[in-house]
């Protein structure tokens, strides 16, 4: 389907209402890649999947214990992370609803991102300030931990023979959305880059003195990353990857109430930029022009405090969370147009008397209207060929001819175990909870 007749962003169709309550504890919740499904992370360590054409939930997976830190999509959505504060991380396999392999820590882990073309390759970031790459493939678990330090900065506890551990805690973790490198943000207001296969830094911005990123997100390209910080502010920058550099673009921020930002978020062409105001009493969302940097327009909730927001992939929607658990699914209230089903109709403030023309009703030859159909018939059409590769990865040039080496070869690391997640715009089967996987109708 076109995504241009979705009516998103970039239509000047800003939400403007909260069109759905979910009712649920959630403590944060995001859109699958194509925006049919709510993925929630509750209170209370279960996770909650959501179909927003029924309204209903499709799958209720308990599996911690504590609150759910994140919840992370795999590309066809077959499969979701969860992130807990009870030292675990949980793959999903929403086709039976079971875990696929539960991972422990040594303390509480603050989120959890899929490889954007692998799920058995996430990265995590634990509440020590550590971050760990985690590749499951070939039925085994490798912990590898992304190290940062400088010549003046290590932990005086280090050994003389023990590695040097930076002083610097990462907060914050996100693939690029072509899956070869690891964007971090670091508790310092550094911005850190590494290759996945290698585990090498290869680049180290300084996004703000001193001040901790919280938040790191991609829009739909790739091109152009935004992050807040704890400094209240929101900065967005234009990425190159050959060579590997970063231009600053905007900073957004509130500048009479110096809010603060419980999440963002790109629309999904990623023409605005979405920030949740983390107020007391008001669930408010703030909405930036990309191109000016400009404020177009604040959305007012219930008078509830907002504790997460996420932007739907395509259409002009946006889910919200408020500290109470209820997930508010926001869109634009639209008027049919009935001209638009006809370039010649004509829509009419009152009745009129119609004046039928002489020829309106005269039946077309038969040969006319067998040729047509013929000729309808004769036109190819491809129904075998599946493209399994999202339109943001497959048409985001990243690399110059210079480094198609480096991308192959990256790329054929992270495929060399491929997952199962295969099937465009996975839909789980539907089961009641006493029927087994075998009596399941798809």
């Amino acid at each position: 389907m076109n995504i241009e007749l979705l009516n998103p962003f970039g239509q000047q169709d800003i939400p403007e209402s909260v069109s759905t309550t979910l009712e649920d504890w959630a403590a944060c919740a995001r859109f699958n890649p194509t925006g049919r499904f709510i993925a929630a992370g509750r209170f209370d360590g279960w996770t909650t999947i959501w179909d927003l054409d029924t309204q209903g939930v499709l799958r209720s997976l308990e599996g911690h214990s504590k609150t759910v830190t994140s919840v992370s999509w795999s590309r066809n959505s077959r499969y979701v992370m969860t992130s807990s504060r009870d030292w675990n991380c949980v793959l999903w396999d929403l086709e039976t609803g079971d875990r696929v392999k539960t991972i422990r820590f040594d303390c509480p882990a603050s989120g959890a991102s899929l490889h954007p073309r692998n799920s058995k390759i996430s990265v995590v970031v634990l509440a020590s300030g550590q971050c760990i790459v985690l590749d499951m493939r070939w039925n085994r678990t490798e912990r590898s931990e992304l190290m940062y330090s400088e010549a003046n900065e290590t932990s005086s506890w280090d050994g003389d023979d023990g590695p040097s551990r930076p002083s610097t805690s990462m907060t914050v973790a996100r693939f690029s959305p072509d899956g070869t490198r690891i964007f971090v943000g670091t508790s310092t207001g550094d911005l850190l880059v590494f290759d996945l296969r290698t585990k090498q830094i290869l680049h180290r911005e300084k996004v703000a003195n001193n001040a901790i990123i919280r938040h790191l997100e991609f829009d739909r390209s790739g091109r152009r990353l935004a992050m807040s910080s704890n400094d209240r502010i929101v900065r967005t920058y234009e990425v190159s990857y050959s060579p590997l550099t970063m231009e600053p673009l905007h900073k957004l921020q509130d500048k009479i109430g110096r809010t603060q930002w419980n999440g963002i978020s790109w629309s999904g062409n990623g023409e605005y930029i979405i920030g949740g105001a983390a107020l007391k009493a008001a669930h408010t969302i703030y909405v930036w022009d990309h191109e000016t940097g400009t404020l177009d327009k604040i959305l007012e909730g219930p008078r509830e405090p907002l504790q997460d927001v996420h932007c739907h992939p395509a259409r002009s929607s946006i889910c919200s969370v408020n500290t109470a658990g209820l997930i508010y699914v926001w869109a634009t209230v639209t008027t049919e147009k009935w001209g638009a089903f006809a370039a010649n109709f004509e829509e009419l403030d009152e009745n009129v008397e119609y004046e039928e023309r002489e020829d309106e009703f005269d039946i077309e030859d038969e040969e006319v209207l067998k040729k047509r159909k013929q000729d309808r018939e004769d036109i190819d059409v491809d129904v075998t060929s599946v493209d399994d590769e999202p339109e943001s990865i497959r048409n985001v040039p990243y690399y110059s001819s210079n480094d198609t080496s480096d991308r192959t070869a990256s790329a054929r690391w992270f495929l060399e175990d491929p997952d199962d997640d295969t099937v465009p715009d996975y839909f789980p089967p539907v089961f009641m909870e006493d029927e087994s996987p075998d009596d399941v109708m798809y």
